[in-house]
């Protein structure tokens, strides 16, 4: 690990401003950014997705188990998985969590214990639900919205939205969207975004209608979105490959406004900056690349710098406050 105390040191000299905590996942533990310390948590653990919420911190370690950080930095196991599922995403909501997994399931997880979602494996369409390499399909990503409506992201199948939390189900999203991510916006009821294989899906009518945004995008294929304040981030590339991969910047009420993030950043990446790598808060903004680069933007992703290299494969991140 001794590169990455070199990481550290250079952290505090070209960062000393930075006062969020930022929470990494990667395939060799859980970093943790501050602006006097970063330290590594879960060591040579495989972290594959982060939930914050009002008591601490959710994970999901190798892709099979939830683990719950409490406000005094403990950690606990709180389940694992059933069967031969993999868990891909959680959401944690009133005392449980949502999870999504492979070959699109739904799981309540809560104290110890893991209920399926049956409503979600009879919801109308599934029987279409594919991927384009013959595989089965997985739920990707959630959302919860402003009034407790749940949006589940199934690859490939669209999104799905709940009113009963979770008691029925029903499609929104033409299914051959191609969605990757699926995010709602706190403050703006009724609006959800979704990064495309058609670009920036928008419904400002919690999903009962979409529209697409291509404009100035050098290709359309969009794996994670974000916002910060009144300012959407994507990332785009040019297929499942990654070649030629970027960060687009847009104003949330402006479409056909996308501009591609340069200052800071390279001109392209080799890799897809993928579902759960782009994360906001407020006005800051971060990702991290399969090849462990992270970077950090303090107005909402008009200016970038780079945070650390070097480290582990990054799959997942979000910001404390």
């Amino acid at each position: 690990m001794t590169g990455f105390v070199q990481q550290t040191i250079e952290l505090s000299r070209i960062d000393a401003s930075y006062d969020e905590l930022l929470i990494v996942g990667t395939n060799d533990g859980l970093l943790l950014f501050s602006k006097s310390e970063q330290r590594t948590e879960l060591e040579d653990r495989n972290i594959t997705a982060i939930a914050p919420s009002r008591n601490g911190v959710w994970v999901v370690v190798d892709r099979k188990s939830v683990w719950h950080r409490d406000d005094r930095g403990e950690w606990q196991l709180v389940t694992s998985t059933i069967q031969d599922l993999q868990l891909n995403c959680i959401e944690p909501l009133n005392g449980k969590v949502l999870a999504g997994t492979s070959d699109a399931h739904l799981l309540w997880v809560a104290h110890g214990s893991i209920e399926f979602i049956n409503s979600f494996d009879l919801v109308s369409g599934r029987v279409k639900w594919y991927t384009p390499w013959g595989g089965p399909p997985s739920v990707r990503s959630l959302a919860v919205g402003h009034s407790g409506e749940l949006y589940a992201n199934v690859h490939v199948g669209g999104i799905l939205r709940s009113k009963d939390r979770g008691r029925s189900w029903q499609p929104t999203i033409d299914l051959h969207s191609d969605v990757h991510q699926v995010l709602t916006v706190p403050d703006r009821p009724s609006f959800v975004l979704a990064a495309t294989a058609k670009g920036l899906a928008t419904s400002i009518y919690g999903g009962d209608s979409w529209s697409f945004d291509q404009a100035n995008l050098h290709a359309t294929y969009s794996r994670a979105v974000a916002v910060c304040g009144k300012t959407i981030l994507m990332s785009t590339s040019v297929g499942p490959s990654g070649a030629k991969a970027a960060i687009y910047r847009r104003s949330l009420d402006q479409p056909g406004t996308f501009e591609k993030c340069e200052q800071g950043l390279p001109q392209w990446f080799s890799n897809n900056i993928d579902t759960a790598s782009l994360t906001a808060l407020k006005d800051k903004a971060a990702f991290g690349t399969s090849d462990g680069q992270l970077f950090v933007s303090e107005d909402a992703g008009l200016t970038w710098k780079q945070l650390a290299s070097g480290l582990p494969s990054i799959h997942c991140l979000t910001f404390l406050h």
